[in-house]
């Protein structure tokens, strides 16, 4: 039986199978054999001669149709798998009762039996007549046997049945709005061409330059205590403090990851001593490259207020489509928020939502500009795990005010930890605080 219990998961697997597919023609092995939809999968692909991998734009589009047709089958899959895990339950229960709890179980299980299955799946009044023999734990091993096998039977042949009825509708509708959505996606495309400050934008963001260009050795000093314990009194050392002076830092915390060791460096909470004591540590110099040429994750923050109606709303539009697109291809979390008024968020790591970006925008476009709740939000993201030390990109005209004091510092604080902080400025009367004090680089159109 195959795990739908975790819908998000299912589907960045069948997104991964997607490009497998289209790369070397064959499923990972990862996926189970009787995947019903990884076979449908299959059949789509090889059924489209569009879909080669020569238009990269065609084979985006049916990939986000097929994410989103299989995050609505597998909620129904996932509901149906819960219903089958109780009988399977309720068949676990029985088969390890004593005789005696099986007779007290025995008109649930028989009535449980007669509602799913006819004979052919479960002969129970053939198992009934063999209860006379002496050797009864054998035939209810062999009854709850046929039972938990009929179970799975029901359930992959329901699961089947779904995408058999609903598989017509989606083809159909891929017939008739695929086109569509391919001249629409190729529209919206050539906004790249025509401003070259997108194409920049993606690539500082997708960090796309040659690694052996941009890297540069940054020097890494280590202080390595030699006998801090041995010589150290109590007047030397007299307590443990959070700080970054590295001569007073515990030994134990040079031993964590890099990455943890230069973010609690940077926020001031390594353990260390609050004194040196008598021996000084031993300094330790390393080579190692520039930690910000990992490809992390993306913050996409779109400006729907009125002003950004018409042309700056398809060039906004341009660039996330392109940005999503380089995200998936690079396994990169991606999230994005509106804002106007108010500020709206969807997560866009998640494949159930690449198909929602248009219904998520289409109403908005609107009102007036809330900067500072838009920027709250993009920090309260930064602050899960996921999205640590993200490229934050703007999109706006910049015709609100710069943030408070509070929220300033809060950037700042983040950019210490790796994050980098641009901006797309769509029209030339926006406040130009942002490109000077607040941003890491802006461009404009």
């Amino acid at each position: 039986m195959i795990d739908y219990s975790d819908v998000d998961a299912k589907l960045e697997e069948y997104s991964d199978a997607f490009d497998a597919y289209m790369e070397r023609g064959e499923m990972p092995k990862s996926i189970h054999p009787e995947d019903c939809l990884a076979r449908y999968m299959q059949t789509v692909i090889d059924n489209n001669p569009q879909v080669n991998g020569s238009d990269a734009t065609w084979v985006e589009v049916m990939k986000e149709d097929l994410i989103a047709f299989f995050a609505i089958l597998l909620e129904q899959f996932r509901a149906l798998q819960l219903e089958a895990m109780k009988e399977l339950a309720l068949i676990s229960r029985f088969n390890e009762a004593s005789i005696e709890k099986k007779r007290l179980m025995w008109q649930e299980v028989s009535n449980t039996i007669e509602s799913q299955y006819s004979k052919y799946d479960v002969n129970l009044p053939g198992y009934s007549a063999q209860f006379k023999t002496d050797d009864r734990e054998a035939v209810f091993a062999a009854l709850t046997s046929d039972w938990a096998g009929a179970c799975r039977q029901k359930l992959d042949q329901r699961e089947r049945q779904i995408l058999d009825r609903s598989k017509q509708q989606f083809e159909q509708l891929c017939q008739d709005s695929g086109t569509q959505d391919y001249e629409d996606r190729k529209k919206i495309s050539k906004y790249i061409h025509r401003y070259p400050q997108l194409k920049e934008i993606v690539d500082m963001i997708g960090r796309e330059k040659d690694p052996s260009k941009e890297e540069k050795d940054t020097v890494v000093y280590r202080f390595m205590p030699t006998s801090v314990a041995k010589n150290s009194s109590v007047e030397e050392v007299d307590r443990v403090e959070s700080g970054n002076n590295l001569e007073r830092v515990l030994p134990v915390e040079l031993s964590m990851p890099e990455d943890l060791f230069f973010k609690r460096y940077a926020t001031k909470e390594l353990q260390q001593f609050s004194s040196p004591g008598k021996d000084k540590p031993k300094k330790i110099e390393e080579q190692r490259k520039d930690p910000r040429l990992t490809k992390g994750p993306i913050i996409v923050s779109i400006d729907t207020s009125g002003s950004m109606s018409g042309q700056p709303e398809q060039i906004a539009f341009s660039l996330l489509k392109q940005l999503l697109s380089m995200a998936k291809k690079q396994k990169r979390p991606c999230y994005l928020i509106s804002f106007s008024v108010r500020s709206k968020s969807i997560d866009l790591a998640k494949p159930r939502n690449w198909g929602k970006v248009d219904k998520f925008l289409e109403q908005s476009f609107n009102g007036g500009t809330d900067g500072e709740q838009m920027l709250a939000e993009a920090i309260r993201v930064l602050q899960q795990g996921t999205y640590e030390m993200a490229d934050v990109l703007i999109i706006s005209d910049f015709e609100f005010p710069v943030p408070q004091k509070s929220t300033q510092d809060k950037i700042a604080k983040e950019r210490t930890l790796g994050t980098r902080f641009y901006g797309l400025r769509i029209g030339q009367y926006g406040t130009k605080e942002y490109e000077t004090k607040i941003l890491d680089k802006m461009w404009t159109i």
